[in-house]
């Protein structure tokens, strides 16, 4: 089954935009997340100063394995995003309108 994480952020620094998030989105972390073995991530506005990241994993086991990276990433997320990580919350998919 899969596992699904979604982390919501705000951004903080004065000059950072979403624009700028999602070039990193799209140029490294992305790649950064895939390669741990996410099947599929994306980055949603959440209006304001807001956004959020779902992260889609093939189960769980493959997510704990990757989870020291994933913590590394957030960490230079925040950084080069300029922002901060507000919550993160994981749990196995339970359903979706995909086959």
């Amino acid at each position: 089954m899969s596992f699904v994480s979604i982390t919501t952020w705000r951004i903080i620094g004065e000059t950072e935009t979403l624009q700028h998030v999602t070039d990193l989105m799209v140029q490294k972390y992305f790649p950064g997340l895939l390669a741990l073995g996410a099947e599929h991530s994306m980055l949603m506005d959440a209006e304001l100063d807001r956004f959020a990241i779902v992260t889609v994993y093939p189960s769980r086991e493959v997510r704990d394995d990757a989870v020291a990276h994933i913590s590394a990433l957030r960490s230079e997320g925040a950084e080069e995003f300029g922002a901060e990580l507000m919550d993160a919350y994981g749990g196995e998919m339970l359903a979706s309108s995909e086959s």
